[in-house]
């Protein structure tokens, strides 16, 4: 599991290489909610997804198969720009995290 810095300001995108892809992050404000689009190697794999707390940010294993992002907030709080650097982290977690008895990492 590697932690991915989000900036305390309310839309970022975001460029990080793991796993030998090439992820694109873009996290933005919309009303009262944040969503984001991931790209990985120029292929758009999600867009305009609602950030759940503690959730897979990429519904389906499928689509997520050399790994998968989560927001991390503290009691189920909904995920919000203002709390990134302080009680709010995105994370990452590639095939080596993954369990054995759950190979989709879900």
């Amino acid at each position: 599991m590697r932690e991915i810095p989000l900036r305390a300001i309310p839309n970022q995108r975001l460029a990080v290489t793991l796993d030998d892809a090439n992820w694109l992050i873009t996290v933005k404000t919309a009303r009262n909610m944040m969503l984001c689009d991931i790209q990985r190697d120029d292929v758009m794999v999600i867009q305009g997804s609602r950030l759940i707390p503690n959730a897979p940010l990429i519904p389906y294993a499928c689509l997520g198969s050399t790994g998968n992002f989560a927001v991390l907030t503290e009691q189920d709080e909904l995920p919000w720009w203002e709390h990134f650097e302080s009680t709010q982290t995105l994370i990452y977690w590639g095939n080596d995290d993954r369990s054995e008895t759950h190979p989709a990492g879900d």
